[in-house]
């Protein structure tokens, strides 16, 4: 199991929602950080290398599993047999049957990156609040009135470290840009090429989702920018920083430095979203 203690990595979620609480939505039983998980039977459907040392997991999960995620962001617990579960950020949109994710291999999920299609995955219910955009970007949103003087964002940053790239997908896939006055950003931060999922829908998300990726490697060549994340948004600077939001997801040192560049330059805190 990944690490939940303050990393974002897209594979393994960080801090839970604080309150043990349990409610109902479209008639899925959930619990809140402390509860035992509700399991379901799950599927592979298919499981292929998306980037060195990450698997993209497509599962067929429950219609009430399904139905249950309504956010982008949130995530859901995944195991075999008796081995410890993970938590993993669901890569797709919300509205699909399957679940998708980015998964970073590692010792403790071995278990499950090396599955073939037709293995059964106990699967938890949709845990997480996931990124609150409607209710910190939107116009019509309570939060947007009463602290951002009903200014809705016109500029949105999405800002991955990664494979925290996964829950950003997902934002971007469920339309969060679509009716920007301009073009949002991807500002996507690894390694170097060997390291960057999800290439071959960066045309797509420029075409269809309003999005512009600019991808950041810290070592190799041939990014867009050479450098962190927050270095690339220092140096193009924030357009409008008082209409501005971002949805941020990546390990803790990236997440604490892109909160406090932005905010610096002007944005409201409260607009830099984290999934958890």
């Amino acid at each position: 199991m990944q690490s939940m203690l303050l990393l974002f990595a897209c594979s393994a979620v960080a801090l839970l929602p604080a309150p043990a609480r349990q409610h109902r939505a479209r008639g899925v039983m959930r619990m809140g950080w402390g509860d035992p998980p509700v399991w379901s039977e799950a599927t592979i459907k298919s499981n292929t290398e998306a980037c060195a040392g990450h698997r993209a997991i497509e599962l067929e999960v429950p219609a009430e599993t399904a139905q249950a995620f309504e956010t982008a962001g949130q995530y859901v617990q995944l195991t075999i047999g008796e081995e410890k579960p993970g938590f993993y950020a669901i890569a797709s949109a919300p509205g699909k049957a399957t679940f998708e994710f980015l998964i970073k291999e590692n010792e403790g999920n071995a278990y499950l990156t090396s599955l073939k299609s037709g293995a059964p995955v106990k699967c938890s219910e949709v845990s997480g609040k996931g990124y609150q955009t409607k209710e910190h970007f939107d116009g019509d949103g309570g939060a947007v009135a009463a602290q951002y003087d009903g200014f809705a964002c016109m500029n949105v940053l999405f800002v991955a470290g990664g494979s925290g790239v996964a829950p950003l997908r997902s934002c971007i896939e469920a339309g969060v840009a679509l009716e920007l006055p301009q073009r949002a950003t991807l500002y996507y931060g690894v390694r170097d090429d060997s390291v960057l999922a999800y290439q071959d829908k960066f045309d797509e998300w420029s075409k269809n989702y309003n999005v512009d990726v600019v991808t950041c490697f810290s070592q190799g060549s041939g990014g867009a920018f050479k450098g962190y994340v927050q270095d690339a948004i220092k140096a193009k600077g924030v357009a409008v920083p008082r209409n501005t939001g971002a949805a941020v997801c990546g390990p803790k040192d990236m997440f604490t430095a892109t909160k406090e560049l932005l905010t610096k330059e002007g944005v409201f805190e409260s607009r830099v979203l984290s999934n958890f």
